[in-house]
């Protein structure tokens, strides 16, 4: 089954839901999750959309000047069939968020190139004089406590043209998941 992400926004948990559901009924016996070019999104759609297919573990950890929290899985899963996941020099925030939760916790096979490594949580106050600061309230942390710019299990440059490289590998990627 094929799902494509194209934002992280208040309803990404219940779509990605919907749509295992659906190519479940379908007979998908593997998924390909398209996180490619991805802005990021909702921190919390991210670690709930991660909670759909990680049993245990963390899925992310947040720093700030108080120290580090841990996210966990809710252990609620949607599908424990073979997982791959396409990203690119344009996945970002909580985008790789959830292909960091992903990854680390070995529930699903990055294919693609190094995300952005957006991994911070940006704030702006607004000043009594009309101006505003934005500063950097947070970071976001891999649950094997590494920092984001997620590199993939296979690295695969995109070549320009008709035919998507990437996808193709990752297509094969979770096909063989299947036979294996």
């Amino acid at each position: 089954g094929m799902i494509t992400l194209h934002q992280i926004n208040g309803n990404a948990a219940d779509l990605i839901r919907s749509a295992v559901e659906n190519l479940e009924s379908q007979g998908a016996r593997a998924y390909v999750l398209d996180l490619r070019d991805v802005p990021g999104g909702y921190l919390s759609q991210a670690v709930e959309v991660a909670n759909l297919f990680v049993r245990n573990g963390i899925i992310v950890q947040i720093q700030t000047a108080d120290g580090i929290t841990n996210r966990q899985a809710s252990g609620e899963v949607v599908t424990d069939k073979p997982l791959v996941v396409l990203v690119n020099e344009n996945t970002a925030a909580a985008a790789e968020v959830l292909a960091a939760a992903l990854q680390d916790n070995q529930r699903a096979t990055l294919v693609g190139q190094t995300t952005l490594g957006k991994g911070s949580v940006q704030v702006i106050r607004e000043l009594s004089f009309g101006g505003a600061l934005r500063y950097t309230a947070a970071y976001y942390l891999s649950p094997q406590g590494h920092g984001l710019g997620v590199t993939p299990d296979f690295l695969v440059e995109r070549q320009s043209g008709a035919a998507d490289n990437q996808l193709s590998l990752a297509v094969e990627t979770a096909q063989s998941s299947i036979a294996g």
